[in-house]
Order: structure tokens, then sequence, then C-alpha cells
């Protein structure tokens, strides 16, 4: 199996100067994204390359703590990796954000990369090991703009206006994905003219109402959604008739997992259609869906993490399996929901303990 890491070693002596940026360059930066720049470039301008030496130091990386579904020390390899190439050492590491508020229920980060040829890469974080950002996740089944959404687009216009004469893609895995494609679409029609291309990695998707909106598909051309054969998020709400299925080797939710994606040479390995599982997690989660109203959603979410809430815990790796299986508990004893609801809130349970078990 060939992966991002061969990808790396294949083009990692060509500068963007000689070839543009391209999915595979996204997923890598997308990925690059989960490292804490604020600890690494205090706030200052650094080339990818000098950020990179901090985390190389003897050969060892520091780890990064996304939750259960994300390999930590992956994502530093890459960092330090890519680091060392003449594709990605060169680029100027810039504004970086990041902002979380447990009250407000929001998880927000980006960063910008910058490369020769006047191109600039804008990156949107996924979500973290935060419940705040879990919450902020499951707000999107409701609200026809969750708070990271606005924050992205406010990012885009702010550094399209900093940097006015550099070419855009913007980027992201998971939420970052979604967010990537939201701030693309809803930014300014200046903006939208400099974009050359926005990346989805296996981000959820959006309303009905967006997906068939005019400024939609006015940017649909200029759109990448990319999903797993057996994707679990990416294949939430919709995602148009224009997206690309990719193969994974991961199992499950690890479908999630950019490392296990598969490379067919300089570009990722391509599938005609959605897998069999992938076909089903989707029928799935859309039936899910269909069977509540707007407010019944919101009753959903708010009384499942109020049950969260109840353990303290503040990110997902709070979780022991044993809390995991008292709020499973909690849940068949819990008064206020129906069977139906009942038996969506044990399934997500139930996914949380088989990851722990994979860990």
């Amino acid at each position: 199996m060939t992966t991002i890491f061969d990808y790396l070693k294949w083009r990692g002596d060509l500068s963007f100067s000689d070839i543009r940026p391209c999915a595979a360059d996204s997923m890598m930066l997308a990925m690059m994204s989960y490292v804490d720049y604020a600890k690494l470039c205090g706030g200052e301008e650094k080339t990818l390359h000098d950020a990179a030496a901090l985390y190389c130091a003897n050969g060892k990386y520091d780890s990064v703590n996304l939750g259960l579904i994300m390999p930590s020390k992956q994502i530093n390899r890459l960092f330090c990796e890519a680091g060392k190439s003449k594709r990605f050492g060169s680029a100027r590491i810039t504004d970086f954000d990041s902002r979380t508020d447990d009250r407000e229920g929001y998880q927000f980060g980006a960063v910008t990369y910058h490369f020769p040829g006047k191109h600039m890469m804008v990156i949107f974080r996924g979500t973290d090991d935060s419940i705040a950002g879990w919450r902020e996740d499951c707000m999107l089944s409701f609200l026809d703009e969750i708070p990271a959404q606005r924050m992205a687009v406010e990012y885009l216009e702010a550094v399209a206006q900093k940097y006015p004469d550099e070419k855009i893609y913007t980027t992201g895995h998971s939420k970052g994905g979604n967010l990537a494609v939201y701030a693309a679409v809803n930014s300014s029609d200046a903006v939208r003219a400099r974009i050359v291309r926005a990346y989805s990695h296996d981000g959820p998707g959006f309303s009905t109402a967006m997906i068939q909106s005019e400024k939609y598909r006015r940017m649909q051309r200029k759109l990448s959604i990319i999903v797993p054969q057996s994707s679990y998020i990416g294949i939430m709400f919709e995602k148009g008739e224009k997206y690309t299925v990719i193969k994974c080797r991961g199992k499950g939710l690890f479908q999630h997992d950019p490392f296990q994606w598969e490379f067919d040479g300089p570009d990722f390995l391509k599938l005609p259609k959605l897998s069999r599982w992938g076909e089903n997690n989707e029928k799935q989660f859309r039936a899910s869906m269909n069977r509540m109203t707007a407010d019944e959603k919101r009753e959903f979410v708010e009384t499942f993490f109020q049950i969260v809430d109840s353990t303290g815990a503040k990110t997902l790796s709070d979780f022991s399996a044993s809390s995991i299986k008292n709020l499973v508990t909690v849940v068949k004893t819990y008064k206020g929901l129906d069977k139906t609801k009942k038996e969506m809130m044990l399934t997500v349970l139930l996914r949380l303990l088989d990851l722990k078990k994979d860990k």
C-alpha cells in the first residue's frame, strides 16, 4: 500500500513553482493544522523548515492529543518530514488562530501557509479532542450556520485582505473540510474570484438549501469533496452530486484517518462509488435525520451533551471505558427520551467503546 509518506518522497523535491498545489498537498497540510502552532511559532512568522526543526529534535516527535481516532505521532512525523523537503520546507506559516469555548460551545482553528508563485493555502483545523468541538459538530444537524463556520468566513476574508496578491486554496480535514468549503462559498465576490480550489477531506456536508443555492453552484467547479469508500463522517448531510471516492484500508470509524488512505502515484487511489458499507452508512444517517424535526434534533443534541457534561469530562480522552459504560446505563434509564432517540444515543456511545478497545 502506498501512503501520503510515499507521495512526499515522490514529490518532495519539486517546488510549488514546478507543480502547483494539488489534492495530496491539501490533505497533508490539513493534517498538519493539528500541530500546536501557538507553542511552535509564538505568534511569529516561521518557515516550515524552521518550525519543524523544533519538533524534530533528537528524532523524537511531540504528541498531539486529538482524541480517540487520530494518530498523533503520524501527524508530527509528517510535519517533520515535510519540513525537510524542498516542496514544503520554504513555506511561510502565518496567522495561526485557535479558539475554544465550552460555555458558548465552539471550537475553531486555522493557519495559513504561503508558497512560491504567490499561492497560499488557508487551512481549517478539524474537530480536536474537546467536548465543545464535538458539541458544535452536532449542531450542524439543526443550525444553518454554526459559530466555527462564521469564524471561517471572517478568517478567510481577513487573510485575503492581508495578502492581496496571492492565489487562494482552502482545505481541511473533518469539520475543517466543511469549514474550507463553507468559507469559500460564502466569501465575498472578490475573494471567490481568487480561490483556485477548496478541498474537503472527509468533512461533513451541508443542508439541502446550501447545496442548491446559487452561490454554491457558482463555486462548484472549484470544490473538491473527497470521501473514503466506507465513510462515517463525509456521508453526513448533503455533499452534492460531484465528489470523489477514494480507497482506504481503515475499518469502521478509522476510515476517517487520512494516513490510511491509499495513493496511486501522485494522487489518491480513486474508486467509482462508495462501498456497500458506505452506502449503508449514508442511508442510516439520512433515516435517522429524517425521523426528527429541527426542534427534535436540537433537543436530542442538548440532552445528549447534558448527560455527557454530568461526567465533568472536557475532552473525549477524559472518558474511560468504564465511564462510557456508565453513560450507557444513564441513557437506558433516562426518562426524557423516546425509544428511538435512546437507541441513537446508545449507538454513539457503543461506537466510542469500540474505539477505546482499538486503542
